[in-house]
């Protein structure tokens, strides 16, 4: 399996892509950019070089032989929580939305450029980061309760299963209860990058699979509720 060198802290990403040209052109990028990189071309080669490596970022192309990446994504998410990112041509909700199902933390679409690419990977790397170096404690809002130590999300005590995505989603919406949070402000401060292009399609079904979670009705939400040509309000 190609690795390219690097120093002994750098990240280590996984990029599965079946095509041997993209994979040159996104293990040179990546590798100007201090990370280091090993390389899958299939599903189950994916897999493999998971099992075997500390991975800090996983990057699955959707459409691979033998299994997709979605399949790919379930398969881990079942244990491990590290950050996948989907690499897609598909943005259509029902597309974005199996990715979501499947445990998948964000979405690049094709075309893409290596800086984009290279920009995503920071911001999911710092958001990761930041998860673990974030306040300590307990939030509590109605029934919902989110362990920050832990990063668990509870409802009347049962445990919830969340991704690491929208734990800090979640978890960022109730700090700030009562206050109308924008598509924009929610993209930029929980994925941490402008919102793309597709990226509202990215938040809308973000929330709309947090509140099947959370909410005791999500067609009536008592949690997350929608303003109107802003975006949503957490709470009364």
């Amino acid at each position: 399996m190609p690795v390219m060198e690097k120093p002994m802290n750098a990240p280590q990403i996984l990029f599965a892509y079946d095509d041997p040209s993209s994979q040159q052109m996104v293990q040179t990028a990546l590798k100007a950019a201090n990370l280091k990189v090993l390389l899958a071309s299939s599903g189950a080669e994916a897999l493999e070089v998971w099992r075997n490596n500390p991975l800090d970022l996983i990057i699955l192309d959707v459409m691979m032989p033998d299994m997709s990446g979605f399949e790919v994504c379930q398969y881990i998410r079942r244990v491990s929580p590290v950050p996948i990112m989907m690499l897609t041509g598909m943005s259509r909700e029902q597309d974005i939305l199996q990715g979501f199902e499947s445990g998948s933390d964000d979405y690049i679409f094709k075309p893409f450029r290596p800086k984009e690419l290279i920009a995503r990977i920071h911001a999911i790397l710092q958001r990761t980061s930041r998860s673990v170096t974030q306040t300590t404690g307990r939030l509590m809002y109605g029934d919902l309760e989110l362990d920050i130590d832990a990063q668990r999300a509870l409802r009347r005590g049962e445990p919830i299963q969340v991704t690491p995505l929208e734990f800090q989603l979640l978890q960022y919406m109730i700090q700030r209860v009562g206050v109308a949070l924008s598509k924009e402000e929610l993209f930029q401060n929980v994925w941490g990058y402008t919102m793309p292009s597709g990226g509202m399609n990215l938040i809308e079904v973000a929330v709309r699979r947090l509140r099947e979670k959370v909410e005791e009705d999500p067609s009536h939400p008592a949690y997350i509720q929608t303003v109107r040509g802003v975006g949503y309000r957490f709470g009364a």
